[in-house]
């Protein structure tokens, strides 16, 4: 909704003698918020702080992670990862206004937009993780293309350290305040694809990326808080 048809409906609210639940983007918010209900359910409970309980999950998914003291750090992550996995020095990255301070180094082929058939390696942001199971969690759209998530072999996530809540309740929470709320896909992402399928034997890489990496934009002060 703008912000002059806002403005306008408010007023008409007001002149009727409403208060500003009473109109449309009050009523939307309203009934958005009775829909989640204020309940909290029974949830596990941890001694880890929030963060090591993360990591300690997303190890055990068989992701791997590294921490990275600031946006700028994050193409050296890149392609100390490409180097250390034998890769081609090429990424496809998603077009994410967080992704625009990174520096990538000279020599390493970055390509912009959804995912491009060949490529092997694809960069993308999460919007929140949840430290209770490991998981990532990342609202689709043209900024951050769907496809970058599943069809690359290896698949890069940058993180912010302050995007990691303990609950799934918290991820909601943190989501729907966003402007752009809801997205047309919200994909949950916990570990690379695997599947045992195949003589109950776990294979990685059957059904998206063999490898998952979260480059976890946290300052170095920070680590192990």
């Amino acid at each position: 909704m703008s912000e002059a048809r806002k403005r306008i409906l408010e007023r008409v609210g007001k002149a009727l003698g409403r208060d500003d639940a009473a109109t449309s983007t009050g009523r939307v918010a309203k009934a958005r918020n009775d829909a989640y209900g204020k309940s909290t359910p029974p949830r596990p409970k941890w001694s880890d702080s929030t963060m090591d309980r993360f990591l300690a999950k997303l190890d055990a998914a068989a992701a791997t992670h590294e921490h990275v003291a600031s946006i700028e750090g994050v193409g050296a992550a890149v392609d100390a990862y490409l180097r250390a996995q034998e890769l081609p020095r090429a990424v496809r990255v998603a077009e994410h206004p967080l992704l625009q301070g990174a520096a990538w180094p000279d020599g390493l082929e970055v390509s912009i937009g959804a995912q491009h058939e060949g490529l092997l390696v694809s960069v993308s942001v999460a919007d929140a993780a949840m430290a209770e199971t490991g998981t990532l969690v990342l609202c689709s759209g043209p900024q951050s293309p769907t496809s970058l998530d599943f069809l690359a072999d290896h698949h890069l996530v940058v993180l912010p350290a302050d995007a990691v809540v303990p609950y799934m309740e918290d991820v909601w929470a943190r989501l729907r305040e966003r402007p752009d709320f809801p997205p047309r896909s919200l994909n949950y992402i916990t570990g690379p694809s695997r599947t045992a399928d195949i003589e109950q034997t776990i294979q990685l890489g059957a059904h998206g990326p063999r490898r998952l990496h979260v480059l976890l934009l946290q300052p170095a002060e920070a680590v192990g808080g």
